[in-house]
């Protein structure tokens, strides 16, 4: 197996953020840290090792995006015109007018039409933001290869498909039951919980949970948004487990978000997702930025160190009671996801890795692999055959291999073709679509790829379906993978958050 030596200023995270950054070595085998080291000192058996040193960048554990839908990741930001009051909780929004239209029926052509570009593209634009991981993969007719870690299918070498679940849909009675069974045994829940303004009542998710003994240490509620302070103090310490905070989301769809501290006081682990394109960030660098204006706003007790540990050493303890395998830390044994940052601005490392903009992610290695980064560094870490492409005004080189040649790279013009294809031509798309399906039997192990949204679509009785009327489908531009002036131009225009998001185009320096 390859092996990979990394210097820079090595930031563990061993045990959060209690200790800054310093000059040092992350030792790789394979999949595996092996050793991280401080100083001059080397670790025996790597003399034919890949060494690469990334300067005064700071190395930290790969980051784990926690809360996604990937498969919507190709849209913009999304409003319904007209609509200034907040939305109660998110059986509410699914309904709106211009919902199917504008959501369900675009991801659902690129989602059945080119579902190869759409898988590259969206992890391009999270790689973009540092992430090695991330939870919110859509299903599929068969199984398909990821260069990012993918937390919700992970078997950490055990072959089981059991160490994490996942649900958007709520569950109640014996299917609620069945999660909680699950969880008690060590399984991991990441679970849509509660998700709306307090008062709403999407409270019942997460009373019922508590009712069915299910606030356990390995519960990742999503959300929670709509959990109150006192509601918060039903979850006992010594069963503390997670929440997963996507405050753009919460703040552009309901006026409020998750309440942090109450959570942290009863020894919730906070993790930060970037959700997804139609009411998200478009990356986990985003992410920490809203968190950092959100606490700032609303007086959270929360330092750009702690936002840093959402990204990593906290899903990391989270999904290491799951996995059993250290992740989100760079300790030995850990899995080897790194992700390398040239902080931005004043301050600590912490500070300056939460400022930091797309061009500021340096490397990103997946499992021992390189798969995004500064040019130079790939080549310098020995990456496996990239494609180039511009993001943030600097070269990348980008470790995706080719769909129908896993040993050859494929190419980012291709990418972009093929969806710029579907979104200027639905009606040909949708066309392309049904003939896959219909190619041969849909769930083969060779047959054509097909991906299923995982989001409501209430006007469509609850499932996101084919459109109606083709004639009528319309996409819109593919976005840009790095947060632009056409983003914080839709972002400004919401209604909703009434100002309280406009610092984020500052911080981006847009």
């Amino acid at each position: 197996m390859a092996q990979l030596v990394i210097t820079g200023n090595v930031a563990p995270m061993s045990r959060g953020a209690t200790q800054p950054p310093e000059r040092g070595r992350v030792w790789i085998d394979g999949d595996t840290v092996v050793d991280v080291t401080r100083g001059s000192r080397r670790v025996g058996g790597f003399s034919r090792a890949t060494e690469v040193d990334v300067g005064e960048a700071t190395v930290l554990p790969g980051f784990v995006d926690m809360h996604n839908h990937l498969a919507y990741n190709a849209l913009p930001l999304w409003t319904e015109p007209g609509r200034t009051e907040p939305w109660l909780h998110n059986k509410h929004w699914p309904d709106a007018d211009t919902y199917t239209e504008s959501i369900t029926e675009p991801a659902w052509v690129y989602a059945k039409a080119c579902p190869e570009a759409l898988l590259a593209y969206v992890q391009v634009r999270a790689m973009a933001g540092g992430a090695a991981a991330a939870q919110g993969w859509p299903t599929a007719n068969r199984g398909y290869r990821t260069v990012m870690r993918n937390v919700d299918a992970e078997d950490v070498g055990t072959g089981r498909d059991d160490l994490v679940y996942t649900s958007v849909v709520t569950k109640t009675g014996e299917a609620l039951t069945t999660a909680v069974r699950r969880m008690a045994a060590g399984s991991g829940f990441i679970y849509h919980c509660a998700e709306g303004r307090r008062g709403s009542r999407v409270l019942a998710d997460y009373t019922d949970l508590d009712r069915a003994d299910g606030l356990l240490p390995t519960l990742l509620a999503v959300h929670a948004c709509a959990v109150d302070a006192d509601e918060w103090a039903r979850w006992e310490q010594a069963d503390a487990g997670g929440v997963v905070w996507s405050p753009l989301s919460n703040l552009l769809l309901y006026a409020e978000t998750t309440l942090v501290d109450d959570a942290r006081a009863r020894g919730v682990t906070v993790c930060l997702g970037s959700d997804w394109g139609p009411s998200g960030t478009k990356n986990l660098l985003g992410e920490m930025k809203v968190a950092r204006i959100a606490a700032d706003h609303l007086g959270y007790d929360l330092t750009d160190a702690q936002i840093v540990e959402m990204v990593t050493s906290n899903p990391g303890a989270l999904l290491e009671r799951c996995w059993h395998r250290p992740v989100g830390r760079l300790v030995p044994g850990a899995l080897a996801d790194v992700t390398v940052v040239r902080g931005r601005g004043r301050g600590d490392a912490w500070t300056r890795v939460v400022a930091a903009r797309e061009r500021d992610v340096a490397l990103v290695v997946v499992g021992g692999v390189p798969r995004y980064g500064d040019s130079s560094l790939m080549t310098a870490a020995g990456a496996p055959p990239s494609f180039t492409a511009t993001v943030g005004g600097r070269r990348r080189r980008v470790a995706m291999p080719d769909p129908t040649d896993p040993q050859k790279a494929w190419s980012w013009r291709a990418v972009m073709d093929t969806l710029r294809a579907v979104q200027q031509d639905p009606q040909q798309a949708i066309a392309t679509a049904q003939a896959r399906a219909s190619a041969g039997p849909r769930f083969a192990p060779d047959a054509d790829l097909e991906l299923f949204l995982d989001m409501p679509d209430t006007r469509r009785t609850g499932r996101a379906g084919p459109p109606k009327n083709p004639d009528t489908v319309r996409i819109p531009p593919v976005p840009a993978l790095e947060h632009d002036a056409a983003y914080f131009d839709l972002l400004d225009a919401a209604p909703i958050p009434d100002g309280v998001l406009a610092p984020l185009r500052a911080r981006f320096g847009s």
